[in-house]
């Protein structure tokens, strides 16, 4: 047998917004229903030279293809691949060979999704935490369900702030340099293993954040969670590594005290009361979206 590999350009061209956002939105709410199958992930580090590879696995019940993904960083460079299997032989389907971006648009696409769904209608002004890939696509595809008239960057280089800020004043965004003073809604995205700083998130409405998923991270300050209401994408992953974890261990919150993001997804809620999405990242997202690009893929 020879395994089919896809490459990134034909990735690409099949994972589009609309692909990949329906595919994030429908394995969240099947991951709060119970409909899932998703193992412990794992994760290895190489800190001599600044790297971490995450080894994730996940199936949506009644989905053709259960996978398993390798996404890995070393430095400012990501790289990965997922691995299909036929969920009713486990014959190995294919190799999607997408060099991480896939991660990197489910990741964005289910902060957006979340982002989105918790935000006041009407907040067109957001706070981006952090100066990586994933600020950027965090704004982008956040773009594609709101309009934003202004983001406004804080990163701990100056020089990575102004870089971002051009890159979003490329794609028509009024980025600014002033992320530390505070916006009804800030999304944070940094790799940070201490607390990013308070002022950020004086004001806050919303707050999503992405960036800590793996022990020993840590973004948000624990006190944000005070009084607020809580959805993570995955209850025992953030708790055991997430920020609200962090915010349980520190006395802050009780560790019931979350519900899961597909089920905002699913009924919505009150969206003007103080509330913060915590997101580690899922496994059965990784399935819905390989299954749904690699459908697109061999039709």
């Amino acid at each position: 047998m020879t395994l089919p590999v896809f490459g990134l350009d034909a990735i690409s061209r099949a994972a589009t917004p609309a692909v990949v956002f329906e595919a994030v939105r429908s394995a969240l709410i099947a991951h709060a229903e119970g409909r899932t199958s998703v193992p412990a992930p794992m994760v290895l580090e190489f800190p001599q030279y600044d790297g971490d590879t995450h080894v994730k696995a996940g199936h949506v019940a009644g989905t053709p293809y259960f996978v398993v993904k390798v996404a890995s960083t070393f430095g400012s460079v990501n790289n990965g691949l997922m691995l299909a299997v036929d969920a009713t032989n486990g014959q190995p389907a294919a190799v999607l060979a997408d060099e991480g971006k896939l991660t990197a648009w489910r990741t964005a696409a289910a902060g957006a999704l979340i982002t989105d769904a918790m935000t006041p209608v009407g907040v067109d002004e957001v706070a981006v935490l952090g100066t990586g890939e994933q600020a950027l696509l965090q704004v982008l595809w956040l773009r594609e369900l709101r309009p934003l008239r202004r983001v406004k960057v804080w990163g701990r280089r100056p020089e990575a702030v102004e870089r971002l800020c051009k890159a979003m004043s490329a794609e028509g965004i009024n980025a600014t340099p002033d992320g530390l003073d505070g916006a009804t809604c800030v999304i944070a995205t940094t790799a940070a293993r201490e607390p990013l700083p308070a002022d950020a998130f004086r004001g806050a409405v919303h707050i999503t954040g992405i960036g800590t998923d793996m022990p020993g991270k840590g973004e948000l300050p624990p006190e944000v969670f005070a009084g607020a209401f809580v959805a993570t994408d995955d209850h025992a992953q953030c708790l055991h590594h997430g920020d609200f974890g962090n915010a349980v261990r520190a006395g802050v919150i009780e560790a019931d005290h979350d519900v899961p993001v597909g089920a905002v997804l699913r009924d919505g809620m009150q969206r003007d009361r103080q509330s913060v999405a915590d997101l580690t990242g899922v496994g059965a997202i990784d399935a819905a979206v390989a299954g749904a690009v690699l459908a697109q893929l061999v039709r």
